[in-house]
């Protein structure tokens, strides 16, 4: 029986290293063409990366619950950066992929409501329940930023 939960064990231990390693080559990487997707925002508004050619684009993963995303927050540092760039053009989407009944998860109106009471400036705030968004940029952290210059490369 024991043997039997050993090989259990590593079986589960080898994929779990395959998938991250997976993961890990398929995340975007800062030099190439960002990864294109289509998301839909907490207004019920879709949009397509692609359409933001020629802007830059700011990809900001977010996590109400998180304390980093919180200081960054309630400092006031994330919503003045949000209003000087997107006053300069920038097309900013603050990110959420967090799935139901997991940590982080918000529904859109409890987005809209956070938003709000940060007097947060994003063009959108992005919802990303499957995690497909995240896991097509590597995003792993939060705050977990990405900058797309407007010939679609990413810079940071």
């Amino acid at each position: 029986m024991n043997v039997r939960r050993l090989s259990l064990a590593a079986g589960l231990t080898t994929a779990a290293i395959l998938l991250t390693a997976a993961l890990a080559v398929f995340a975007a990487r800062v030099g190439e063409t960002a990864p294109d997707f289509t998301a839909t925002d907490s207004n019920g508004k879709t949009h397509h990366l692609a359409d933001y050619r020629g802007k830059y684009v700011v990809l900001e993963w977010h996590n109400n619950g998180c304390p980093y995303t919180r200081k960054h927050y309630e400092s006031g540092n994330m919503e003045n950066l949000q209003r000087e760039w997107t006053a300069r053009g920038v097309v900013w989407f603050t990110v959420i992929s967090s799935a139901p009944g997991q940590e982080g998860y918000v529904t859109a109106e409890q987005e809209n409501q956070y938003m709000q009471q940060m007097h947060a400036a994003p063009t959108a705030a992005l919802l990303d329940p499957s995690g497909d968004l995240g896991h097509l940029y590597g995003a792993k952290t939060t705050p977990h930023m990405f900058i797309i210059n407007p010939e679609g490369v990413l810079i940071y």
